[in-house]
């Protein structure tokens, strides 16, 4: 903007002309968020203060004690509701300075304090889940079956890989090099190699995510449906 103005000016004097500006008036809020900031982490911390209502910034307090909160809410009388962290120090600040006004805790810190509650119950029953007994193995004089691919005819994504076997193989039948299959099918050259190699599609299901092993195998359910 400097530039177009053709007022070449350094950007820290910019900031600092900036910096000097008054504040711009605020409306009293009708709805105040109420949260810490930490100006350096685990040793001086602020208070937050936020327009619920429009997702503006209002104010920064220098610390966080409940006499500061309180001065700053008795001032702003026109605050009916107090988003506020759940610390003892801003429910009481809160409390003297705002009498009038309902609290409630912000939706992140129930979220948090959800998730914390749930991962606490997960753990104290993580004994409650044991590996499925093993299967009995099969009688040799049982035929396997047909089909060793994890995804069964039908399913999308082997119809597209089945297919895209069958136009590459019979491209190189036909006597295409691979480079020419290549640009002919819009595929990478090691795409078109990888199925070249492959003697019949299933091969290329091998290692996707459908036949990966997971810790959670044992609790899922078998082969043929079954659950413990």
């Amino acid at each position: 903007m400097t530039s177009t103005f053709r007022a070449p000016v350094s950007r820290n004097t910019l900031l600092r002309l900036i910096a000097s500006l008054p504040d711009p008036a605020t409306a009293i809020p009708r709805v105040v968020g109420v949260d810490e900031y930490a100006q350096r982490k685990g040793r001086i911390y602020g208070t937050v203060l936020v327009d619920v209502e429009t997702r503006r910034p209002i104010d920064l307090l220098p610390d966080r004690e409940a006499d500061t909160l309180a001065a700053w809410l008795a001032e702003r009388p026109g605050i009916e509701i107090i988003c506020r962290d759940r610390a003892t120090f801003f429910a009481e600040g809160a409390t003297r300075g705002a009498p009038q006004a309902l609290q409630v805790a912000d939706r992140w810190h129930l979220w948090h304090n959800l998730g914390e509650a749930a991962e606490k119950c997960v753990y104290r029953h993580r004994g409650c889940l044991r590996p499925m007994p093993a299967r009995p193995e099969k009688s040799q004089e049982e035929p396997e079956p047909a089909a060793l691919s994890p995804w069964p005819t039908g399913h999308r994504l082997a119809e597209r890989t089945r297919a895209k076997h069958a136009t590459i193989h019979a491209l190189l039948a036909a006597g295409h090099s691979k480079r020419s299959v290549a640009r002919q099918l819009g595929m990478t050259l090691n795409t078109i190699l990888r199925f070249s190699r492959a003697t019949t599609p299933e091969e290329m299901f091998t290692g996707q995510r459908q036949s990966r092993a997971t810790r959670l195998d044992d609790y899922s359910l078998g082969v043929h449906g079954r659950s413990k």
